[in-house]
């Protein structure tokens, strides 16, 4: 056996690379979950969300289509079983129209049947999301998901969104799809599936961005790099166009002015209102708990920007840093559950994050997180403000 003495030193390097002596939950170089695991984990907080929306209903003796069409999601079926409308123009068309070609494939018509339809493509959308991010093969190994990454993701304020009638879920999988086909080169590919995503959300914009910016730094040479950049940005411009185009087909004339809907909102319109969001300080901001906590998170994830910053991971950086900088605009911060829970670049690296830190802060944070979620997904039974 002339082997037999290397794979022994590999074997004893590999364990004198684990510390018994230290205190955090996981160590660094702990085993990956699997796929199975991770769907496990994820299993149990959708269980954990159906049963407390169960009790919600039974409490107040109402159904789950009156739930499950709360908020945003009353607004997404809106669309699909009217059309578009000058009321619902903020809202991108791929995924209602989505939905509604699946309701004519399936022959579904009646409002709650749509309503579990879409609930289940989300649900789908996100399971396809995971076995992605957790597939070898599509991830580079330095940037397999821990532990700590997967509960930081499946356990975010937020995470209902993924089996309800939302976009989040239809987004995700798309720039999922993007940075893998972007980390393989095939950066053609990756503008295509950012394009999707901006037709499924204003974010995919920055997702876009990020992607071209990505795709730049891949090649030498400035001349290369713009021509790069600029073509990425020319393909997903394209398919983002097909936008009013849709719309045209329905009908309804041009993409409706996104004003029109706005028209209600209050916007940072200066730099001074832009800054005074950080401290709570412009007038639709207020001091209630919800506020601080919604700040907290907020910042928790300007955190993990430099996290991936560090990294030097730079096309997922950029698209984070777009996303977090385009929501002191609206001159609050509570939608920063919901608009961060699709970062998973970000939620990944808190993850990997908060896996070194001692027990004795990881799992009473782990707990708070896991109450937050709750709370959160609990509020949005109940109609109030969840994102």
């Amino acid at each position: 056996m002339p082997h037999q003495p290397r794979v022994h030193r590999k074997i004893i390097t590999k364990f004198q690379e684990l510390d018994y002596r230290n205190s955090s939950l996981f160590h660094p170089v702990a085993a990956r979950p699997t796929f199975r695991e991770g769907l496990t984990l994820w299993l149990l907080v959708l269980c954990g969300h159906l049963l407390l929306w169960a009790a919600v209903l039974w409490k107040d003796g109402a159904n789950w289509s009156s739930l499950l069409q709360h908020w945003d999601a009353g607004w997404y079926l809106r669309i699909v079983t009217q059309g578009y409308d000058e009321a619902s123009a903020a809202f991108l068309p791929l995924f209602p129209y989505t939905i509604k070609g699946l309701s004519q494939l399936f022959q579904v018509s009646r409002p709650e049947y749509i309503l579990w339809l879409g609930s289940g493509f989300s649900l789908l959308c996100f399971l396809l999301s995971l076995w992605l991010l957790f597939s070898a093969k599509s991830m580079k190994r330095n940037e397999l998901i821990g532990y700590g990454a997967i509960l930081m993701f499946v356990l975010s304020p937020s995470s209902f969104i993924f089996h309800s009638f939302h976009t989040e879920a239809f987004f995700l999988l798309l720039s999922v799809l993007a940075f893998i086909f972007l980390q393989k080169d095939q950066w053609i590919t990756a503008a295509v599936w950012a394009g999707l995503a901006a037709m499924v959300r204003h974010q995919g914009v920055f997702l876009a961005i990020g992607i071209a910016f990505g795709a730049a730094l891949q090649v030498p040479g400035w001349q290369r790099k713009m021509s790069r950049f600029l073509a990425i940005g020319l393909i997903s411009g394209l398919i983002w166009s097909l936008t009013p185009l849709l719309h045209l087909m329905e009908g309804r004339g041009a993409f409706p002015a996104l004003s029109a809907h706005q028209s209600h909102w209050y916007i940072a319109d200066s730099m001074s209102s832009y800054f005074k969001t950080f401290l709570l300080a412009n007038p639709i901001q207020n001091y209630r708990v919800g506020s601080f906590i919604h700040q907290a998170f907020y910042f928790i994830l300007l955190f993990g920007l430099g996290l991936l910053i560090r990294k030097g991971r730079w096309a997922e950086a950029m698209y984070c840093f777009l996303s977090l900088a385009i929501m002191p605009l609206q001159g609050e911060l509570i939608d920063a559950f919901r608009f961060g829970a699709v970062l998973f670049p970000l939620l990944f690296v808190l993850g990997e994050k908060w896996q070194e830190t001692p027990r004795w802060f990881a799992w009473p944070s782990l707990a708070a997180y896991v109450a937050l979620n709750m709370v959160v997904t609990w509020q949005y039974a109940i109609s109030r403000w969840a994102y």
